[in-house]
């Protein structure tokens, strides 16, 4: 890599890493989506049987199977806020939006715990 690029990628994580709230805040959605992809992972069974894995009030059944594997996307949507976030945060903060990446952290954070209230709901219901 040339001076140029590295200097492109340093110069902003280390105002980041200098500003010790915001880079509290960063660490902090890091690893409320690492325990949520951790709880939806660990509470995952893997079984022969189709498990239902939706429910709609529309239509003649309500409760609607798959195999259990279409449960993988509860870890994968924490993954993917996780990333989204953090991203934006490092964006906004680069373009002098900090009060605004701050709040796009704590909306990350309350994402994933409504995520976590729904997808533990919904695994009780796939594994009863």
């Amino acid at each position: 890599m040339t001076k140029e690029k590295k200097d492109f990628l340093r110069t902003p994580l280390r105002t980041i890493a200098a500003d010790r709230p915001f880079f509290a805040a960063l660490i902090g959605v890091f690893v409320v989506g690492i325990i949520y992809m951790l709880v939806m992972g660990f509470t995952l069974q893997v079984r022969d049987v189709q498990v239902y894995v939706r429910y709609t009030a529309f239509g003649e059944a309500h409760f609607y199977k798959s195999y259990w594997y279409y449960l993988l996307s509860f870890v994968l949507f924490g993954a993917l806020v996780m990333v989204v976030h953090i991203g934006l945060m490092v964006k906004l903060y680069s373009l002098q939006r900090r009060q605004t990446a701050l709040f796009v952290g704590a909306a990350a954070v309350l994402v994933l715990l409504v995520a976590a209230s729904y997808g533990l709901a919904v695994m009780h219901l796939a594994y009863r």
